[in-house]
């Protein structure tokens, strides 16, 4: 049976087993066949033969309005009924037995509820977003808030004061204000019965004329799932203020919760995340550390073990009366402890504080011996042995550090729980650039200016959980939450499922082992991706702004990654390092490869995104601050590469970050990519871009838009371009490195000549040419373009004979033949010769970049800790020849062969065959022709931008 058949498709764990728990349920997406599944199609979902209920949306349609894929929830109590997966078909839905529900009331307030639990919003205009989130009646958290502390200036260096200021000298601190998100709007975008989905927009405000205008734009979803008793929330912000001024000291989430308990009997829980195993018979769980606010242990009169053993474990304890009189006695004399702190200012730290209940008269204690760690969970509680309280977690905790959990007031009638997913704790966020003049684009690789450094319109999200208990959970359970919480459970379909779907664009398989050629590939890019996967941890490649993302490329001479020059430190997704991710899962089903692709698509769409101000829709190109490179590029933040993380979570944030990016293309027009080494564009344009890979970026945005909305509009901006590139006599060689000029209106673009005045090399190793090889099994009405593109990917690695035939000259396209070989395999199938397929594989065969030595072990006074290092690595190469090699294994795997070069790449050879360096000296030219690289001299008086856009 075909497996994208409507008869069923299978949908297992991500990690293999089954998650312990599953609070919030959880989401997937399923793609079918052209054809296959009409849009109106309900569906059903099936596990060990029973029916599992299921709530059905579309995410996205075939040319002919049927599914192409759509998106699936699943509740939260229908764990023991999934077992290790369902299967999703078309069929009628059972109905969940706590279904969710919607209701609006007169007061304009919003309340989703599930059999015993249920949460009242607010109505917008209220800077309290729900009142009360309620388990059985009881209001365990209420007063849910956003909270913003503000700094206007960056913290002092007092180290520096201390040399320049005067004896005596008064230091004035910044100011801080504290601000509180504001809902704008609410919207209900899915009511149950499955799953309810709140989504809530605003601003942060003041609420004073004299206060910081409203600013920061956010939006924050709230889900809640069927038998649910925990709503999860995915909140986002855009940063749109003076970087000079506006300085983030505390970004967090807030509620409260009734201590109804007597004090003994109220409990405060931090936990850790899984330690590494010890013991090879006994698994590791994550420790809880746990106290109650008033402790009776410990004291010099024994409370006994009928006291003791209780409270330890969270449990109501006996009556007082019942007690020994040597402890009861001066009970009330033990102190309170109200307030706690666990502080996670580092990925390699975190510490628990408290505080008795004489708040800011007293200092905090550190809890010595037992209340410290390397990585906290962000997992904790708040609550009563008797009347219950709050789980809350933050995902990523230690990842996205500074963090910190505060709990405010447990000895009072009130407690406040805030998550910081920025620490107030930590140095005030500084959005600065690390420099005020550039370091060069020949030596440092970096762009600078036109436009300056500037954050406006980067964002970043965090994700978090609040689940009642009617009790406080046993220290297991507490455990277990926070392992799920640690790995948020996800289902996906099978590397073959997906191979034979050929989802997006099928120009990949599962791996190939059936030639020693093709086995040696793959191994190569297996370890890879096993030195990528660790490579974060290894490096801690952690923070609020750059988790998610890796570096550019290696300084071999200080074994590490070139985090302070220019534009070699972090990567930004610089050759679609993304996507060599998310189809190295596909082909592999690999839950690390997946986290490791979800974490770097939530960074580059998040934080290397303009998504508002001036530069709307496009990215920042690779540079030591995520923002700070003057190469505002639309390439950086386009859809199609967000696509995979969007179709198998059905993310709502991602969809909306996508919609975002279809500004580029009026955006585009006041930053011409090539406004440093061209004069402005003719009036005819009146704007002006490449048509790879600002052109295939742009197009693919309406892609995305046009598929999930089926909304022909979007398609028909893809194919007025391509009219006019097939129109043009030099096809997709048109102008001087691909220039040409651009309407924003009206989608055209004009032909500026130009062609062969410079390289192409840049055109298609951006994702273009994976977006156009799928756009083109859709498209099928542009034959001039078509035989354009037939063209291009037939000739970029062909020789200069063959494009003097076909156009009467040739172009400057010998660059990385390596990555071109999946157009040129692409071409030689579509064309049916099999002398161009072979072709892509020799260029396979014999290249030598990107082929590295084996890992190496590196210590003693070389570094500061002992590390593993592939010499010269550069991420360049290890995405873009990975997708290269993917596509020539899956188009022509007969051509595999039995043995394939693997030379090593020697260390004085990587900057002249990385993609991020063309620039050389002629002295080093010996070596560059040994790679077909163009001559290409240092000594000229061109720009060196030209080298770096490959116009020269």
């Amino acid at each position: 049976m075909d497996p994208r058949a409507p008869a069923g498709v299978d949908i297992h764990w991500l990690d293999g087993a089954p998650p312990l728990s599953l609070p919030t349920g959880t989401a997937f997406g399923v793609p079918w066949a052209q054809g296959a599944v009409d849009r109106t199609t309900p569906f059903s979902a099936t596990a060990k033969g029973a029916g599992v209920p299921v709530q059905t949306w579309p995410l996205a349609y075939w040319p002919d309005g049927s599914l192409k894929w759509t998106g699936h929830a699943v509740g939260a109590d229908t764990l023991s009924t999934i077992g290790n997966g369902v299967t999703i078909a078309p069929g009628t839905p059972k109905e969940p037995v706590s279904p969710v529900s919607v209701v609006k009331g007169g007061d304009g307030s919003t309340t989703v509820s599930t059999g015993n639990f249920s949460a009242t919003f607010l109505p917008p205009g209220n800077t309290t977003l729900l009142s009360s989130m309620s388990l059985s009646g009881n209001k365990l958290a209420q007063s849910v808030q956003l909270v913003l502390q503000l700094q206007n200036a960056p913290d002092q260096d007092l180290s520096a004061m201390t040399l320049s200021a005067a004896n005596g000298a008064i230091v004035q601190p910044a100011s801080i204000q504290r601000m509180l998100g504001r809902a704008d709007t609410l919207t209900v975008e899915q009511s149950g019965p499955v799953r309810a989905v709140i989504k809530i927009t605003g601003k942060y405000t003041s609420g004073s004329a004299g206060g910081h205008a409203d600013f920061l734009p956010f939006t924050v979803r709230f889900y809640l799932a069927a038998g649910a008793t925990a709503l999860r929330a995915v909140h986002f912000f855009i940063f749109d203020g003076d970087q000079q001024k506006d300085f983030i000291k505390g970004l967090g989430f807030q509620f409260s919760t009734p201590m109804t308990d007597l004090l003994h009997d109220r409990h405060v829980r931090f936990m850790n995340t899984v330690p590494v195993s010890t013991s090879p018979s006994q698994a590791p769980v994550p420790g809880v550390w746990g106290e109650p606010v008033r402790v009776v242990s410990g004291l010099r009169r024994d409370a006994t073990a009928a006291v003791l053993d209780p409270q330890f474990n969270g449990l109501p304890t006996p009556a007082v009366s019942t007690w020994p009189t040597t402890v009861s006695s001066e009970l009330d004399m033990l102190a309170v402890w109200s307030d706690y702190s666990l502080e996670q200012l580092s990925s390699e730290h975190f510490q628990i504080f408290k505080r008795t209940d004489k708040g800011d008269a007293v200092s905090f204690l550190r809890a010595t011996g037992g209340g410290s760690g390397t990585r906290a969970s962000g997992l904790g509680y708040v609550g009563g042995a008797r009347g219950g309280g709050v789980v809350f977690g933050m995902k990523d905790f230690w990842q996205g550090a500074p963090r910190s959990l505060d709990i405010r007031g447990a000895g009072t009638n009130m407690a406040t729980t805030t998550l910081w997913a920025y620490s107030p704790k930590a140095a005030a966020m500084d959005m600065r650039h690390y420099d005020t003049v550039p370091h060069g684009l020949d030596l440092a690789y970096e762009d600078f200016g036109n436009p300056d450094p500037n954050p406006i319109g980067v964002g970043r999200s965090y994700e978090l959980s609040l689940q009642l208990y009617s009790a406080t959970p046993s220290r297991a359970t507490l455990s277990n939450l926070a392992i799920v919480h640690t790995k948020i459970p996800q289902m996906v379909g099978t590397p073959q499922f997906y191979a034979s779907s050929k989802i997006f664009g099928g120009r990949w398989n599962v791996p190939n082992t059936t030639t020693t050629g093709a086995a040696a590939i793959e191994k190569r890019k297996s370890d890879l991706l096993d030195f990528y996967v660790a490579e974060p941890d290894q490096r801690q490649f952690y923070g609020f702004w750059n988790y998610g993302d890796v570096m550019h490329t290696y300084d071999q001479t200080r074994h590490n990654w070139r985090y302070d020059v220019g534009g070699y430190a972090w990567d930004n997704g610089e050759l679609s390092s993304d996507l060599w991710l998310w189809i190295s899962f596909l082909r592999t089903g690999r839950a690390d490869v997946f986290r490791m692709a979800h974490a770097m698509t939530r960074h580059l769409s998040e934080v290397d995104f303009h998504h508002i101000g001036p530069f709307a829709g496009l990215g920042s190109r690779h540079n030591v601050s995520h923002w700070g490179d003057g190469a505002k590029e639309a390439r950086v933040a386009g859809s199609t590469l967000k696509r995979p993380f969007y179709y198998l979570t059905t993310d709502e944030l991602v969809g909306d970050l996508m919609d975002y990016s279809l500004q580029a293309d009026q955006t585009i027009m006041t930053w011409d990519p090539l406004r440093k080494v061209l004069p402005p564009p003719p009036p005819q344009g009146p704007g002006r871009l490449r048509i790879g890979p600002d052109w295939t970026t742009l197009a693919g945005n309406w892609f995305t838009k046009w598929e999930r909305t089926n909304d022909t509009t979007w398609r028909d901006r893809i194919k007025t371009g391509m009219s006019d590139i097939g129109g043009f006599k030099f096809g997709l060689f048109t102008g001087n490195g691909a220039a040409v000029g651009w309407n924003a209106d009206t989608a055209h673009m004009v032909d500026e000549g130009g062609e062969g005045a410079g390289s192409y090399s840049l055109t298609m190793i951006f994702g273009g040419g994976e977006f156009l090889m799928e756009a083109m099994d859709l498209i099928t009405d542009e034959p001039a373009f078509d035989a354009a593109w037939l063209d291009f990917c037939r000739l970029y690695n062909a020789s200069d004979a063959d494009k003097i035939a076909r156009y009467g000259k040739t172009f400057a396209s010998k660059d990385f033949p390596q990555y071109y070989a999946k157009l040129q395999v692409y071409a030689g199938d579509r064309l049916k010769d099999t002398t161009i397929k072979q072709a892509a594989w020799n260029a396979i065969n014999k290249n030598t970049v990107g082929v590295w030595a084996p890992v190496q072990q590196i210590g003693g006074t070389d570094v500061l800790t002992p590390i593993t290092e592939i010499p010269n690595l550069g991420t360049n190469d290890a995405g873009q020849l990975s997708l290269s090699e993917y596509a020539v294994l899956a188009i022509a795997p007969e051509l595999a062969p039995n043995n394939l070069k693997a030379i090593r790449v020697a260390e004085t050879e990587w900057d002249e065959m990385t993609a991020a360096d063309i620039s050389i000296d002629e002295a080093d030219q010996g070596k560059r022709e040994a790679h077909t690289r163009p001559k290409i001299s240092r000594k000229t008086s061109e720009s060196p931008w030209r080298t770096w856009l490959c116009l020269k």
